[in-house]
């Protein structure tokens, strides 16, 4: 082969197929930190992004002697890597606990004023309320930010359970609009994905 480094890989890759602990760890950790940031930009949330990685690299170990790559190996970790990002994008957006973690992050009263990009999901996500009718923030905002099922919040508006249903479908096709047409996918899958 003409080239070393791809050479020692496919050899890795050999090794690992074979069990080897050492071809692992080489390659763990020759990717670990791409893949850390890769997915640090997905989830915002450092340890999260963390507990990712090992996850990536434990499907990597549990089918080391399955693994086919006709391509780039590091295609082939990216593609694991993405697969596990939205998945736990998923997830949070399903429990409460997490969305609060990761809706903080994005809250610029808490968020540290260096990072400019997290204080723009917050403003992103408040203009984006904002950009809805008055009737929809309402629905919306006791709906998706206070809990309230359709049923609750129409019996406080005083108005019937599809109307409420109605304005949060037109809200959240509207919101996840906005949020795709400025490239904040991410965004997009944290907040909205729970509701479809």
């Amino acid at each position: 082969m003409n080239n070393p480094a791809l050479h020692t890989e496919l050899h890795l890759l050999d090794q690992l197929k074979q069990g080897s602990e050492t071809a692992f760890t080489d390659l763990y950790n020759r990717y670990h930190r791409g893949i850390y940031m890769y997915l640090l930009d997905f989830v915002k949330l450092p340890q999260l992004a963390e507990d990712l990685v090992h996850e990536v690299f434990m499907k990597l170990w549990e089918a080391k002697e399955r693994i086919e790559i006709t391509g780039s190996f590091a295609a082939y970790l990216y593609r694991i890597s993405h697969n596990k990002a939205i998945d736990a994008l998923k997830k949070i957006s399903k429990d409460a606990a997490l969305r609060k973690e990761v809706l903080e992050w994005m809250d610029p009263a808490i968020i540290e004023p260096e990072n400019e990009r997290l204080n723009h999901y917050g403003e992103l996500y408040r203009n984006a309320i904002a950009a809805l009718t008055p009737q929809r923030q309402k629905i919306f905002i006791l709906c998706k930010e206070k809990g309230k099922t359709y049923d609750e919040a129409a019996r406080e508006l005083g108005i019937s359970r599809n109307t409420v249903k109605e304005h949060m479908a037109h809200s959240l096709r509207f919101l996840r609009n906005y949020f795709a047409e400025r490239g904040q996918l991410t965004l997009v899958a944290i907040v909205f994905s729970s509701f479809f």
